[in-house]
């Protein structure tokens, strides 16, 4: 039977409890105890054509895009800092709709720290542009994107300071 946590007091857990239990039920006891993996997919590579404007034609800059296909974030900050609230902004985060919205459209970004019921939300009043995207905790945030009528969501990666 193979113990398979990455975390070290779950692996000595696991491994105690071996002996009592099935290894199903050992490895369900250690998995609950390890974050789920964060899916933010930076690409190093240059960003999408319909987002390169203002870019050097074929530069590498670091950027996610949208589950969707409908929004890149490029990322100036990267890595991520996380950024208690209090803090001075640190995170530039430029935002690429790829159909510019008619009209003002605000972006209302709808954050979840993954694995957890931790949630923030922001407000970009000028809509998809540069700004900064700060958020208060290390960790995989799950961002879902309203601006106009559409909506995309990302995942970023946070670390600490």
């Amino acid at each position: 039977m193979a113990i398979l946590c990455r975390n070290s007091r779950a692996r000595r857990t696991a491994i105690g409890l071996s002996s009592l239990l099935l290894s199903g039920s050992v490895l369900a006891a250690c998995t609950s105890q390890v974050a789920a993996p964060c899916h933010s997919d930076v690409d190093l590579g240059p960003v999408p054509d319909w987002a390169s404007a203002g870019f050097t034609p074929g530069a590498a800059v670091p950027h996610v895009i949208g589950h969707s296909g409908r929004i890149v974030a490029v990322l100036f900050s990267h890595p991520l800092i996380a950024s208690p609230d209090g803090q001075p902004p640190r995170n530039k985060v430029l935002l690429v709709s790829k159909e510019l919205p008619q009209g003002p459209a605000p972006v209302t970004i709808d954050a979840r720290l993954s694995g957890t019921d931790l949630t923030v939300q922001r407000l970009r009043a000028d809509g998809p542009g540069p700004g900064t995207l700060d958020l208060p905790t290390p960790g995989c945030w799950n961002l879902t994107l309203h601006w106009g009528n559409q909506s995309d969501s990302l995942d970023l990666e946070y670390q600490r300071s």
